[in-house]
């Protein structure tokens, strides 16, 4: 980071997430804040007022930095592109003849707060008649979880290279995706709703979110509280022979904007190189 910032020449800063904005979400793990606000304090304030260009992931991150006076830099968006097939949806044809509907959280242990609200209804449904198969990521399942449970698959959080190999080789019915009302958490970006779509998965978001729209129709939505999103999960387990079209429906959706070539033409503007 001192590097970037002693450069002499132009300075094109990415940001991906509302840095600052992690002091303020309480639900972050306390190590997690305590890492991010380190980096705002010692670097990320700094790259913001010395960048020429900042490519943002999302609106508010770029209304956040373009209303901030002691920014001078150009702000533009970036959508978060991944060179990935999209599934299609053969993985649903088995839930007409009881087939386990699989679902999936995403989410690291920044969505940790959001995620523990849905445990009472997860648990429910796991122990219900209809067979459910969970998959989350995280040091621990969250409070409300059986420790051990046949139904659940908890991965450890993964580095990068491994976490893209294995979202490839993944298929799921159903992803979701709450949020908290926190800074951290309205600075989210597309990322997941392009990862739902690489699985697979219907994603299930909050009725409030913006980005909802990318879906095209393409997904299920709840209320926005976390807490409040029984209903929605259980409507979404009874419906589950309809997710197929959904699912269908998000991924010709989402990769209007997951495009190769728009990335490569904001790539060389933004670069100066030339675009064939």
């Amino acid at each position: 980071m001192q590097r970037a910032l002693d450069w002499p020449g132009r300075l094109i800063y990415l940001i991906d997430d509302d840095i600052a904005g992690a002091a303020q979400s309480p639900a972050l793990p306390a190590d997690y804040r305590r890492r991010l606000a380190q980096f705002d304090r010692e670097f990320h304030r700094a790259l913001l007022e010395r960048a020429d260009i900042l490519l943002v992931s999302c609106e508010p991150l770029a209304a956040l930095f373009t209303q901030d006076p002691r920014i001078k830099a150009e702000v533009r968006q970036i959508f978060p592109y991944w060179p990935l097939d999209f599934a299609d949806d053969r993985h649903f044809a088995g839930l007409r003849n009881g087939a386990p509907l699989r679902i999936v959280h995403l989410g690291s242990g920044s969505h940790a707060g959001a995620f523990a609200a849905l445990a009472p209804t997860l648990a429910e449904l796991l122990d219900g008649p209809v067979e459910v198969r969970l998959t989350c990521f995280g040091r621990e399942l969250p409070p409300g979880l059986p420790t051990s449970h046949p139904k659940i698959e908890r991965f450890k959080p993964m580095r990068w290279p491994a976490y893209r190999r294995w979202l490839a080789r993944q298929r799921f019915h159903l992803a979701l995706y709450p949020l908290e009302p926190t800074p951290f958490d309205a600075a989210r970006s597309a990322n997941k709703i392009v990862e739902h779509a690489i699985v697979g998965a219907v994603g299930l978001y909050p009725e409030d979110w913006p980005l909802v729209h990318l879906a095209g129709g393409g997904c299920l939505t709840a209320p926005a509280d976390p807490a409040d999103w029984g209903q929605a999960l259980k409507h979404a387990v009874r419906g589950r022979t309809e997710l197929a079209g959904l699912s269908r429906q998000a991924a010709r959706s989402v990769a209007l904007h997951n495009d190769r070539a728009m990335q490569r033409a904001l790539w060389s503007d933004v670069l100066d190189l030339p675009f064939a």
